[in-house]
């Protein structure tokens, strides 16, 4: 009859065998599938730490103590020339600033450290102690607010320079502090004056990602926590720099041009060398 149903017409030990044989079809076309069995590619960023050294390959120059005679109190202070200070035992610079350059590197959050993605909500320092700032080049990131100090017993005001941001020019009482919150990543380095004190001066990185490295007393940046596995750009700085397109690191000849340099870190510790640089890279 027309109206029989299929399963009707064929003994039930005639449907094991089909039944069993369609599900060994189904099995391998799941494990063919290039949507099934198949682990994604995508893995964990792996994080590097950097550590680099930047020294003088010839005489440092001798740059007399700067004269606060107008000041009756910073006319009693010894206050150091900074404008190129040079470790007389090892030749090591300080105050060179080696950072990713934002403007060619362009970091994902994913490529920012969890610990470091978030805007610290720690005050940076800048302090006028003896008729000077200190520290003399310090990092700021974008969205962080600024304390800005005086210990010293007269009177100083802080104008900072701005690209991005608002200019800001405020007086310090003594033994007083002000605050400035700085919204927006600046192009690159800024300088902070003191208008009452002209040979005063001290400059600002503000950046809006956490990988800025500034050299201590013998020359050496350490950053920590950066993304391996992926070219970044990195450029260095310096408040008296002529000209940073030839450099000799680890005793070879190497070009930086305008400073940049490029690698590709490996996760965990990296050394990337000790760095000369020639007494005429520097303005005198």
């Amino acid at each position: 009859m027309c109206n029989a149903r299929h399963s009707d017409s064929i003994p039930p030990s005639k449907l094991l065998p089909m039944h069993s044989t369609m599900k060994r079809f189904f099995l391998a076309a799941l494990m063919a599938s290039p949507f099934v069995f198949v682990p994604s590619l995508a893995s964990a960023q792996d994080w590097a730490d950097v550590t680099i050294k930047f020294v003088l390959d010839g005489a440092a120059p001798t740059l007399p103590d700067l004269n606060g005679g107008a000041d009756a109190f910073c006319a009693k202070q010894q206050i150091p020339n900074e404008r190129l200070l040079v470790n007389k035992d090892n030749k090591g610079i300080a105050n060179m600033v080696f950072m990713i350059d934002a403007k060619i590197t362009k970091l994902s959050s994913e490529q920012i450290h969890p610990s470091l993605r978030e805007v610290p909500d720690t005050k940076p320092v800048l302090d006028n102690v003896n008729c000077r700032f200190v520290p003399h080049v310090f990092h700021v990131r974008a969205g962080q607010t600024i304390e800005v100090k005086n210990s010293d017993s007269t009177g100083h005001n802080a104008k900072f320079v701005f690209f991005n941001n608002d200019e800001w020019n405020q007086v310090i009482p003594t033994n007083g502090s002000k605050t400035i919150t700085v919204k927006k990543a600046e192009s690159g380095p800024s300088k902070v004056e003191c208008n009452i004190h002209p040979w005063m001066n001290a400059y600002h990185v503000v950046t809006d990602h956490p990988y800025v490295g500034i050299s201590d007393a013998d020359g050496v940046v350490k950053i920590g926590k950066l993304p391996a596995g992926t070219e970044l750009t990195f450029k260095m700085w310096h408040e008296s720099q002529n000209k940073f397109d030839e450099v000799s690191v680890n005793g070879k000849s190497d070009s930086w041009k305008k400073g940049n340099v490029k690698f590709t870190l490996k996760a965990g510790a990296n050394d990337l060398g000790t760095v000369s640089l020639k007494p005429d890279k520097f303005k005198q």
